[in-house]
């Protein structure tokens, strides 16, 4: 070995004075399974360089090895310059040679390497001494084993023990200790005569160093040129979470995620900037443990008659939120494009839990709860509902009875969630196995959600120096999803909610003997004719059981080829059925049901293989110049089919009709089979990131994506990005108060791809001894592209207590997806094209964070977010198109209340505005359909604190949404002035006013409401217990849900959108009959062994 260490005088003296004390975060996840020797210092280094800065070295260690240099503010690895000349050296011997004479020492935990810096050690002198003793807890108050405990200026010093305790001899009754540890804030404390000293130690709040996932790889926040938003699993919102979307909800700026109802397990919307799409889909790609999911539903459909089509499942409910390690969400093209034609909505990357360096330890978190309706509808009480009768002269419909139909129909539900973990690991590799169970209520009495989750995961390293590792991962889950008939597109009768709302007050549901009130209500003396449908008889003769079992695994070996340069082969895939029945008994009254009953069930089965190939070559080209490169290969299958069989005309009903489908006649039975046309994804793309001095930062992507969706004539399509980034604050101009400055600019173009597949081709469609043209080729249909421009600036300031971004946006999508009518004479046939058109967002999105307090025994921070944005459809010449369907008596299959139309907002409203009513109660309408508002938010908000005081801690999370309107086609329909006249519940604001009970349903702005909101979506209250015998870090926590709600809205939950759909075409903030909003509370325990 030669080294050769210069540096100048004036740097040495400042070497020997006392350095400021540093923070350090380390993140330590490693895996391994077996045991193995401990060779991690042994890697083979090799450096010949001549004159370069300390930090170069580091960074060359690195690239050579599997380890990660952390520390804070060490002036001399810039300063200090070396000359190594060594071959196949190990990393102790380096490290010792260079830091021989500086005043840096470093801790080698596994694959982390701590630098910190040291004072110039001083002789103890020979004075009486007493004994200190103490205890050092983290901030939850668990004991730390492995403590520094240092009299600072002297070599005495000692560790503490399994307890957190520790004792050491001082001289004299004065000094000061130095406490530190790995990933903690050193702590110094005057000794002062004190004979004990028991010490907090608390996190370091370092955030430039963290590791965030980006597309086929990591990358450290400082080191990133795109718009990454990161959540960690300690910041995740608490309580009852059926999928991972509800974790981040409100953390991250530019992020819309809002449930489409308040069903367990019910579909997200997630919007990442906005909507970008009109046919090809707004959500966007969602990939876990790098393997990109398909993203279809995967409950099949059921359209039972009169009830309509029910909403979809969450697929991502599958993977259980204990095992997420962090989600981080790609939101620029950026930081999208190595996606390529998925990237377009943004990319949610999913990393789960994987095991630690360490003995085995075993983890249990346990919890049950309770939930309830969180806010009623506007409908009137039985009391009202009798002086409405009384005013109107229609006392025939009194029952002389009180009924909430609505609190008939829900309950108190119960939940509960029990997970049990185990892992352990060592240099050579690690393991993590876990088992999730969830058993969730809803609040509509009869539906319920189960799901039982299994997880896997581990790896290995192998051969000398480690050079070929292995990942694997798999995760197997089953869901049961216990439904109720609650539809999309449902008729006035087929409504849950709605004949809930309008059931008559004064009329009970059952009659003393137990039947079901249907039809006609008698008690004897009277009879009271013309009732809807009984909604607690709905509940019961109506019954759908979906079985989901999921399984997504993959395995990952990587070579290490020659230093620097890694080849990476991944195989995914996940593989999922769906079983679903559906039975409504012919005991109900409802039209098409009654005496002849209904039964379908159906079958989804899909199947995705991911086959990708990467190199990656890490180098520094110079000695301020380093070079990481990309290049890769992926291959994606997907597979889906669906079979379904139905029936009617059941000769009995006192067994379910699934399982007696060979019951009906045969023309009464239905058969149905889909399978997709071929659908494959070709991939090839690259990557390059380039440092200069790690202040100049240029990443550039480029993928090409060929697809069997599109035509033969534009089959692949290309997708590039740039971005740079210019960390100001290592200039050393700036003031040291900023303690971080980086400007960002980046351009790229993503697709979208997210449409039917074989929709370019001619396909056809076979009937009963039939065959028809279901869909018309289209060999030059393209990919539809977003070009996107990102200008960001992060910051910190004060050591980051305070830190934030502030971004600028904009994306103009064009080449839009579209399925229109073939033009006469042709087939009557729909095609796809792709519209003369451009969709833009654009806005300016802002995150800032906290630290408040940082005291040894309270601690406070702060999260705020916002996001202000714009959407506009503009460019285009065609038809208006319509979408938005309104259901309700009188509208026959529905009324389209939205558009997409030239110069306005994505789904914009188009109807006529209510005037009010005349003086005789008369409704007045304008003349012309208007557009009269938007359904998509202008103003995003989220904010989240943690506090904690001893051994206490208070978690809370808001978010809200501004500036969009809502359609409340639940109250038109089910509070219209039309039913009061038949004897059925409305509004007091129609039943006791004057308004004329002839007035007809009109699709107008009467029911067109703000949507504004501010939520108090999750609020956590904790205690740590500590470790109490075999028990370490136990905790108990009290976490509620939906605590407090502030809009103007008259519905359950302005946080809804109903599937209103038009021939394909999505709509978007229209609330018609959805399962209501629930709010919770969650006890529950955490401990390890």
């Amino acid at each position: 070995m030669n080294l050769k260490l210069k540096y100048k005088a004036s740097k040495l003296l400042y070497a020997s004075k006392i350095l400021p004390v540093m923070r350090v975060t380390a993140i330590l996840l490693v895996l391994a399974l077996s045991r193995v020797s401990a060779n991690s210092v042994a890697q083979s280094i090799s450096i010949n360089e001549k004159n370069i800065s300390i930090e170069k070295v580091l960074l060359k260690i690195e690239q050579q090895s599997n380890y990660h240099f952390v520390y804070s503010k060490i002036p001399l690895l810039k300063t200090a310059t070396v000359s190594v000349n060594v071959s196949q050296a190990s990393v102790k011997s380096i490290l010792d040679e260079i830091f021989n004479d500086l005043p840096i020492s470093y801790t080698i935990i596994q694959q982390t390497i701590a630098l910190k810096t040291q004072a110039k050690v001083k002789p103890v002198l020979t004075v009486p001494r007493q004994k200190l003793n103490g205890k050092v807890t983290d901030e939850s108050g668990s004991p730390m084993p492995g403590v520094s405990v240092r009299l600072k200026g002297t070599t005495l010093g000692t560790v503490t023990d399994n307890q957190g305790r520790y004792t050491i001899d001082v001289p004299g009754n004065e000094g000061t200790l130095e406490f530190s540890y790995i990933g903690y804030e050193t702590q110094t404390i005057k000794v002062s005569g004190q004979s004990e000293l028991n010490i907090r130690l608390r996190a370091s709040q370092s955030i430039l160093n963290d590791v965030v996932v980006i597309g086929y790889g990591t990358a450290r926040k400082s080191d990133l040129t795109g718009s990454v938003g990161s959540v960690k699993a300690k910041d995740f919102n608490k309580g009852i979470t059926a999928s991972p979307e509800q974790l981040v909800q409100g953390k991250l700026a530019g992020v819309q995620i809002g449930s489409n109802n308040g069903a367990p397990a019910a579909e997200m919307t997630v919007r990442i900037r906005g909507a970008n799409s009109l046919r090809a889909g707004n959500q966007p790609l969602f990939v876990v443990d790098g393997i990109p999911l398909d993203g279809r539903n995967t409950q099949p459909s059921a359209n039972a008659s009169t009830l309509g089509s029910t909403p979809g499942s969450n697929p991502l409910s599958f993977i259980n939120s204990n095992d997420i390690e962090s989600i981080d969400v790609l939101k620029d093209a950026s930081a999208t494009a190595i996606y390529g034609s998925r990237g377009a909505n943004g990319v949610v990357i999913i990393t789960t839990k994987k095991g630690k360096t360490g003995a085995p330890e075993l983890q249990i978190l346990s919890s049950a709860g309770i939930a309830s309706l969180m806010r009623s509808n506007v409908q009137m009480n039985s009391d009202e509902f009798r002086q409405a009768l009384t005013n109107r002269s229609l006392t025939q419909y009194d029952g002389k009875g009180s009924t909430d139909a609505l609190e008939a129909i829900t309950r108190t539900a119960f939940s509960q969630n029990h997970n049990i973990a185990i892992s352990s690991g060592n240099e050579k590799g690690n393991y993590r196995v876990s088992l999730g169970y969830t058993d969730q209520q809803g609040i509509v009495r009869k539906s319920d959600f189960k799901k039982y989750v299994a997880n896997l995961s581990g790896g290995y390293n192998f051969l000398k120096n480690d050079r070929i590792h292995l990942d694997f991962n798999i995760i197997a889950a089953k869901t049961r999803n216990i439904g109720v008939p609650i539809g999309n597109n449902s008729n006035l009768y087929g409504s849950l909610i709605g004949n809930a709302l309008e059931w008559n007050p004064t009329i009970p549901l059952k009659y003393p003997d137990g039947r079901f009130v249907q039809q006609n209500y008698t008690d004897g003396t009277v009879t009271i004719p013309g009732f809807g449908t009984n909604p607690l008889a709905l509940i019961e003769y109506y019954n759908d059981r979906s079985d989901v079992t999921n399984i997504l695994a993959n395995i990952s070996p990587s070579v290490k080829i020659i230093d620097g340069l890694v080849y990476k082969f991944t195989l995914g895939m996940n593989t999922v059925t769906g079983n679903r029945t559906t039975d409504i008994s012919g005991n109900l009254f409802l039209n098409n049901i009654t005496n002849i009953g209904y039964a379908g069930v159906a079958t989804n089965q899909l199947n995705t293989t991911t086959i990708t190939n990467t190199l990656n070559y890490t180098k520094d080209l110079t000695a301020k110049l380093s070079l990481n490169a990309l290049l890769g290969y992926e291959f994606i299958d997907f597979k889906r089919a669906s079979y379904g069989v139905s029936g009617t005309g059941f000769t009995s009903f006192d067994v379910l009709g699934s399982s007696i489908l060979q019951n009906p006649a045969r023309g009464n039975i239905g058969t149905s089979s889909s399978v997709d046309p071929t659908n494959q994804l070709q991939s090839y793309f690259t990557r390059v990131n380039l440092s200069y001095d790690q202040k100049y930062l240029l990443t550039a992507t480029m993928r090409s994506d060929g697809s069997t969706k599109f035509g033969s004539n534009n089959q692949y399509g290309y997708f590039p990005s740039i971005a740079a980034a210019w960390v100001v604050s290592k200039e050393g101009f700036l003031p040291e108060k900023i303690s971080n400055l980086k400007i960002r600019l980046g351009y790229g173009k993503t697709g979208n791809q997210e449409f039917p597949a074989g929709s370019a081709q001619d396909r056809f469609s076979f009937g009963l001894q039939s065959i028809s043209q279901a869909n018309y080729g289209n060999p030059n249909l393209k990919w539809e592209t977003t070009d996107s421009y990102n200008a960001g600036i992060d910051f910190g300031l004060f050591n980051n207590r305070i830190s934030g971004t502030v971004e600028y946006f904009n994306k103009q999508t064009k080449d839009l997806l579209f399925q229109l009518a073939l033009v006469q004479p042709g087939p009557a046939v729909n095609y796809f094209t792709n519209l003369p058109a451009v969709l833009k967002n654009s806005g300016v999105e802002a995150a800032l964070n906290f630290v408040l307090f940082e005291k040894t025994d309270f601690k406070w921070n702060l999260g705020l977010n916002a996001t202000f944005q714009k959407n506009l459809f503009t460019n285009y010449s065609g038809p208006v198109v319509v979408t938005g369907n309104i259901n309700g008596s009188g509208l026959a299959s529905g009324i389209p209340a939205q558009q997409i139309a030239n110069d306005q907002p994505l789904f914009v409203y188009n109807m006529v505005r209510f005037l009010g009513l005349d003086a005789n109660g008369v409704a007045q309408y304008s003349p012309d359909k208007q557009y009269v508002g938007d359904p998509n938010p202008k103003t995003l908000v989220g904010a989240s604190t943690s506090m904690s005081y001893k051994k206490f801690s208070l978690e809370m999370s808001w978010n809200g949404a501004f500036g969009q309107k809502i359609y409340n086609n639940t109250r038109m329909v089910n509070l219209a002035p039309s039913g009061l006249a038949i004897g059925r519940n409305t509004s007091a604001e129609i039943g006791l006013g004057n308004e004329r009970l002839t007035n007809a349903n009109i699709v107008s702005t009467r029911f067109l409401e703000n949507g504004n909101y501010v939520r108090l979506n999750n609020a956590t209250l904790s205690y740590a217990l500590g470790n109490i015998g075999e028990f370490k870090r136990a905790n108990i926590f009290l976490t509620g849900q939906n605590l407090l709600l502030i809009t103007k809205y008259s519905g359950f939950d302005p946080e809804v959108s109903t599937d209103k759909s038009v021939n394909g075409v999505p709509s978007f903030g229209i609330d018609y009959g959805a399962y209501p909003s629930s709010r919770s509370f969650l006890i529950g325990f955490n401990v390890s062994f």
